[in-house]
């Protein structure tokens, strides 16, 4: 039996296909978007019922959101302001939410540009002389459910992300704290995926190695400590 050679797709053929496609496409053929995590949320808003849908909101990301502003902001009381002030405006704006990302990921964009305004905030009082004490240090202890088997390591982390520029730290954050896809930092940050991804890429090696530096250096005695 002879077998029939398979012609390749011309010109015409190619531009078919692909109007094919992207019909497809545009009917949902392909696949629908996976539904949104926070779903029952959202039908809460729907029904009116703005404050149950906030407090479920809070019991889901409430932490998540602290936890990221607080290593952001290095500063345990001004992170929980944030963090406040993060929830207040969702109350405000949920009923206009118009479902372009997730909820979750609606929540951190609205908490990196308030962690933003704190941190301009911060910079102005200490330029200008107003802030009399220093801010205080992120609390080194972890937070409940947070398990740590070496607090070295936990600090040389804290004092390495302390000395990244608020978008490379960000990223950070948001994809080894937070669990956030490339997509959805993107989303938080008003970048592109690819720019996000290789933003992280090429950090990770210079972060590893002034953890690495930092473990190295002999840890301070307490007579070193009392000293200073």
């Amino acid at each position: 039996m002879r077998h029939q050679t398979r012609r390749p797709m011309g010109p015409g053929r190619w531009r078919r296909a692909w109007r094919n496609a992207l019909r497809r496409a545009i009917r949902g053929d392909a696949g629908a978007a996976p539904p949104d995590p926070d779903d029952d949320v959202l039908h809460l808003v729907a029904d009116g019922a703005l404050s149950c849908a906030l407090t479920q909101l809070m019991r889901r990301h409430g932490t998540a959101v602290y936890r990221y502003c607080r290593e952001a902001l290095h500063d345990a009381t001004l992170a929980d302001d944030v963090h406040q002030q993060v929830f207040i405006e969702a109350f405000r704006d949920l009923g206009g939410f118009a479902r372009r990302s997730t909820l979750r990921v609606w929540l951190f964009a609205i908490a990196r540009h308030r962690v933003l305004d704190a941190a301009k905030k911060r910079r102005r009082r200490r330029d200008s002389g107003d802030e009399l004490e220093a801010a205080e240090p992120v609390d080194p202890q972890p937070l409940p459910g947070e398990r740590l088997d070496d607090e070295r390591l936990r600090r040389a982390l804290i004092a390495t992300m302390g000395e990244l520029d608020e978008r490379l730290r960000t990223a950070l954050l948001l994809r080894y704290q937070q669990g956030f896809t490339f997509e959805d930092i993107a989303e938080v940050c008003r970048e592109k995926s690819g720019t996000i991804r290789a933003r992280i890429v090429r950090a990770l090696p210079m972060v590893r190695a002034r953890i690495e530096a930092r473990l190295r250096a002999p840890a301070p005695t307490d007579t070193q400590d009392r000293a200073a």
